[in-house]
Formats: structure tokens, C-alpha cells, sequence
């Protein structure tokens, strides 16, 4: 089965949308720096920063 454009947009919302709730997921448990939840989830530190003034 082959897999279209549109296919691959919706896959790729769905791996980000992961990460995030992760490293939510992460910043509420309170133990790991921002660093430290940019590099396990792959997102970038001011993405980490911004979720954090969120929460």
C-alpha cells in the first residue's frame, strides 16, 4: 500500500503531536531539564520552553 502526500502530512501530525504530549508528559513529572526533554523528544528547546509557560 502506498501512502500519499496527504498520508504523510497526517502521520507526521501524529509523531509531533506524541512528542509533545511527552515531553508535557516530562516537564509536569519535574526532573529533567528543559535540555534534557528537547533532546529526548526531539523537539526544539524553544518549544520546550514554550509548552513549560503553558503548564
Amino acid at each position: 500500500m502506498r501512502c500519499n502526500l496527504h498520508d504523510y502530512d497526517i502521520m507526521e501530525e501524529a509523531k509531533t503531536e506524541a512528542k509533545l504530549e511527552a515531553a508535557r508528559n516530562m516537564l509536569s513529572m519535574n526532573k529533567l531539564t528543559f535540555e534534557e526533554i528537547s533532546a529526548c523528544t526531539g523537539l526544539p528547546l524553544e518549544t520546550i520552553e514554550q509548552l513549560a509557560a503553558k503548564l
